[in-house]
Parts: C-alpha cells; structure tokens; sequence
C-alpha cells in the first residue's frame, strides 16, 4: 500500500467557496457518517481578522455548527452538512482511505489518500479529468503502525514538518535553514521555528512514554 498526500486546487470545495472569506484555515479532523447525504465533522477553524463566526450563513454544506473550543481565532467545532457536489464525485471516484487531516487554506486543499500504486494514480486521472491544479507533495509506502504516530502532531505540524523534511532542513549539514523555509511557507521564522520544536517535543515525549512502559 502506498500513501499519497496532494495539493489540489480549492474547486474540489467547490460548495465550500462561499465560507472561505470567513475562513482563513479549516483542517476537517475527522467525520462521522449519520446519513445517506448527510455528515458531521469535527473541524479546526480558524476565523479571518474582523469576521464572526457567529455570522456565517447555514446552507446545505453547513446546516448547523457547534463551537466546542475557542482559542483566540481558532475554534473547535461539530459541523453538520453535506458534502459539496464536487467532493461526493471524488470520493465515489476514487474510493480510498483518507488519512485525517484534510487541509483548507489559501485557496488549496491538501489531503492525504492511501491505496495501491494503481489507484492513487487515478486519483491522479480524476484531477486532471477535473481539471484541478493538483501538486503531489509526498508518496511513501504505508505501514499504518509508522503512520499512527503523525496522530499526535497538529495539522500545522505536520504541514510544516514534511515541507522542512523535503526541503532538507532535518539534513546535516542542512540543505535550507529556517530562514528561507519560513519565507518559502509564507510564515515568520519564529512561528516556524515554534511549530518544529513543539513538534520535536510531542514526538520525543511519546517515544519516551511508549519506550519507558
């Protein structure tokens, strides 16, 4: 089995357009399944300056919303609705196991799908059959006990994590400092560097705990 995580263009959330200018970030964590069409959805939500979340307008796609935490900009929240058309197509198309979080954020989605080599490339033929502009950032082999580690990192974490190990930040010596990562993420250096050594920290932790039992 072979993991794959993409970065496709915000069309496959079609449905979704309108919220985005309520919406800076939205990472969908999980999904619970309660109906043929309908779905709830746990979601990290973060809220553009100056916007409500208490003003965003319920439709099919979003027909009711739960803060569960609020941190600032950022909410936890129960999301009931209906996928958007677009999706519903996808996911009967390609028929795989997606690995949680899906991203939304600057106009982008990033998702992670796993399956055998012959299916994630007709994911790949689904995109293009949509036409979506669709970026393969990673492709690994998948071992669901190597993967479950990742369940302890943020979303964030996990972004910033991959894109420092493809740009050979982890290397020694390395091959980008933090510097020109952070200006190639769009970030601060410290808010960068903050996330990787939360991330670092989390990840020694668990070793610590599970090898200490």
């Amino acid at each position: 089995m072979k993991k794959m995580t993409i970065r496709t263009s915000v069309e496959i959330m079609v449905g979704f357009v309108p919220f985005l200018q309520y919406f800076e970030r939205v990472e969908l964590i999980t999904l619970f399944n309660i109906g043929a069409d309908v779905h709830t959805r746990v979601c990290r939500i973060r809220i553009k300056k100056d916007m409500s979340i208490e003003n965003i307008p319920y439709n099919r796609i979003i027909s009711n919303l739960i803060i569960l935490n609020r941190d600032g900009r950022d909410y936890t929240c129960f999301i009931k609705g209906e996928f958007p058309d677009e999706i519903n197509w996808f996911i009967h198309a390609v028929d795989l196991k997606l690995e949680y979080p899906v991203i939304v954020e600057s106009g982008r989605c990033t998702l992670t799908l796993i399956g055998s080599a012959e299916e994630l490339h007709e994911v790949i033929n689904a995109a293009i059959k949509k036409k979506w502009e669709t970026e393969i950032l990673a492709v690994e082999e998948y071992n669901p006990h190597i993967s479950g580690i990742f369940n302890i990192f943020t979303g964030k974490q996990k972004e910033i994590l991959l894109a420092a190990y493809q740009a050979g930040y982890f290397e020694y010596p390395r091959r980008i400092d933090a510097g020109r990562l952070a200006k190639k993420m769009g970030m601060h250096k410290t808010t960068l560097l903050e996330h990787i050594h939360k991330a670092e920290n989390r990840l020694m932790g668990h070793i610590i705990e599970h090898t200490a039992r």
